[in-house]
């Protein structure tokens, strides 16, 4: 029997605690989460709740379930984890029960403390690199600042790309407040290059598949910056079109996921062994 306890941060008030556990414990399958309601093994505070019993902030939760939530490995040696991270799943959230961390943590086994080399939102899928020591965390994350680290995502996103590839430049100001950037034509104080590369794999009806190309690093770099161009991500609720996505079937499933990463380290790195490895998964849509 595995068990999953957390404390939750700020949920909205009359949360249903099978909602709740939905977002919460991505990779367990929901009929999972009804066995254990059937069961009697969800607590809050110590207390057995039902699916419709509503979720309070700064609780204690638990959740006792015979599925298990394995890491999605790509790749690993002794120094290295390379996962293929599900949209769902946050990177590191002390108040989410399921996070990248808390599963390479249970992968890895106590004696190791598993260090984010750089980050995916929690809606967007695909690869992300894990390091198992503090000197390969300083490498990758010295090769992800000096730009030598190639990154590409595909999305899928609305209308017809014209032209049909393209190296994009525009400025991004961030709105730490709100949780959101906005992209601008030209340069002004507080606002950062971005350099946004795409070219179009293929259309269907109003709907282009794009493979992705991230020159700069930006927050919200790829889903901002197509959304200016007038082609929004397809179920992006922030800087999308809610009302085209609904149409699409993509309300709430972003389309966007990092499918290639290729690491680049120089001859006296400790992971030179690593230099020009390209790894690619599928885009699950």
């Amino acid at each position: 029997m595995n068990v999953y306890r957390w404390e939750t941060g700020s949920v909205q008030p009359g949360t249903k605690a099978l909602n709740y556990l939905r977002r919460s414990l991505p990779l367990i399958p929901e009929s999972a989460l009804k066995n254990a309601f059937r069961s009697r093994d969800v607590k809050m505070n110590g207390v057995r709740i039902s699916p419709e019993d509503h979720v309070v902030a700064g609780a204690l939760m638990e959740v006792y379930s015979a599925a298990e939530a394995p890491l999605p490995v790509v790749y690993e040696d002794e120094r290295v984890l390379v996962i293929n991270k599900p949209a769902g799943l946050c990177v590191m959230d002390e108040y989410c029960g399921m996070t990248v961390l808390t599963l390479a943590q249970a992968h890895c086994g106590e004696n190791c403390l598993p260090r984010l080399c750089h980050r995916l939102d929690t809606r967007t899928s695909g690869l992300l690199v894990i390091a198992r020591d503090d000197e390969t965390e300083r490498e990758i994350t010295e090769s992800f600042k000096s730009r030598d680290v190639t990154k590409e995502y595909e999305c899928l996103v609305k209308g017809e790309m014209r032209p049909k590839e393209a190296l994009c430049q525009a400025y991004l100001i961030k709105d730490a407040e709100r949780g959101r950037v906005r992209v601008i034509s030209h340069r002004t104080p507080g606002a950062r290059e971005i350099r946004t590369s795409y070219r179009t794999l293929s259309m269907r009806g109003e709907i282009s598949r794009l493979r992705v190309r991230l020159l700069t690093g930006r927050t919200h770099q790829i889903r901002a910056h197509l959304a200016y161009l007038g082609h929004p991500i397809l179920g992006d609720d922030i800087y999308g079109d809610r009302e085209f996505s609904r149409r699409n079937g993509s309300v709430g499933s972003l389309k966007l996921c990092a499918v290639s990463l290729t690491l680049r380290f120089g001859p006296e790195s400790p992971l030179r062994y690593l230099d020009g490895r390209e790894f690619t998964v599928a885009a699950p849509f």
